[in-house]
């Protein structure tokens, strides 16, 4: 079966150990059979809704990158398309391994779009979580000015299509809106907001970002450079994302990052941030703040996801690097079979089980 993908983003790299399931005379247009597996087409008078998340390349946890294309096809089947933003250190020797390879090249053949992000090692988880609030600077040849964007995480699939339709008459959404409680930040304060999950068309994720005060202030002696990176054309990059970053978080922006410190939430921090001052600005821009219903979270022991029947819940924290055990993925197998056609599912078993001969996992060694 062959891959044909054309983006400047993305170095195409051959499929490996391709399968052999799957008849290459057949000519499969596997985003097809993903549209018909159970997807809900949108009328045509709706914009095109793109679902976006990030990945570090370095990341510890094999899981957040091995989950891309599944969560790609999870978005595809209730009528996003995906843009996996891949973030890291692309100059080190190696560094795109077997596994990130296979697992890129699936997300190609789904029907992704593929961003890469170049940053230091250091940089790149916290890059990785701030790279969505400045979704508004998506390179336009993948999508527009009027499309929909939606926050997510690789390891954050959607169940219920109907949870993550817009209410009519309004500009966006904020999934489960009411999850985090506040924070007091420069005399105001603030509602926090997850990223997993914010709706709004690209233009508005650019305009809490040009319209910010941290914007205002940046601008102030700014020299070129600066200016440049501060203007609508910015690049989706290190230097622009850093910009903002610095200004409002200062010292703590460039320190170690360790899960559940002061670090870890800037990009909650930031977008709940941008998102309250411009609807400030802006009283007639409707955004509908809503909850969710259960979640089959990877805090569940695995007797819980042994199960035929999903139909309670509206989304799925999915499991981390225990995922590779045998006997954890064939129960796994039950929530895919729920959600894909036999096409699919063969598909993301062979995924697997290329991921595993590619370099043999020692789950004792991967973190939980």
């Amino acid at each position: 079966m062959a891959i044909s993908y054309s983006s400047e983003n993305i170095t195409i790299y051959p499929l490996l150990n391709t399968t052999d399931k799957l008849n290459p005379t057949d000519k499969i247009n596997l985003t097809d059979k993903i549209n018909q597996s159970k997807i809900v087409l949108l009328p045509p008078s709706e914009n095109r809704r793109f679902a976006v998340f990030a990945c570090s390349i370095h990341s510890t946890i094999l899981a957040y990158t091995f989950y891309t294309p599944l969560a790609a096809a999870s978005w595809k089947r209730i009528g996003y398309e995906t843009i996996a933003m891949f973030v890291g250190d692309f100059t080190k020797p190696n560094v795109l391994t077997g596994r990130l390879n296979l697992s890129r090249n699936y997300l190609k053949h789904i029907g992704a779009h593929i961003v890469d992000i170049q940053c230091n090692e250091s940089y790149s988880v916290k890059l990785s979580q701030l790279a969505r609030v400045f979704s508004g600077f998506l390179p336009d040849n993948i999508v527009q000015d009027e499309d929909n964007i939606l926050t997510g995480d690789s390891d954050l699939i959607p169940l219920k299509e109907s949870e993550y339709k817009p209410t009519p008459g309004t500009d966006g959404f904020i999934f489960n809106a009411f999850c985090c409680g506040t924070f007091q930040r420069r005399g105001k304060t603030y509602t926090m907001f997850p990223m997993g999950h914010i709706f709004l068309q690209k233009k508005v994720w650019r305009s809490i970002v040009m319209e910010s005060v941290q914007r205002t202030e940046l601008l102030v002696n700014a020299d070129n450079r600066t200016q440049y990176l501060l203007s609508e054309k910015a690049p989706l990059s290190f230097d622009t994302i850093s910009l903002y970053g610095r200004k409002e978080f200062k010292e703590i922006y460039d320190q170690r990052m360790d899960k559940g410190d002061a670090a870890w939430y800037m990009d909650q921090v930031l977008c709940s941030m941008l998102l309250t001052d411009y609807r400030g600005k802006h009283p007639n821009l409707k955004i509908n703040e809503r909850g969710r219903i259960d979640r089959l979270d990877r805090a569940y022991p695995m007797h819980v996801w042994n199960r035929d029947n999903f139909n309670q819940f509206g989304d799925s924290h999915l499991k981390h690097d225990e995922i590779f055990e045998e006997g954890n993925w064939k129960i796994f197998n039950k929530l895919l079979k729920s959600l894909f056609n036999d096409t699919i599912l063969t598909l993301f078993n062979d995924y697997y089980k290329q991921y595993m001969i590619i370099d043999k996992i020692s789950v004792n060694e991967t973190k939980p």
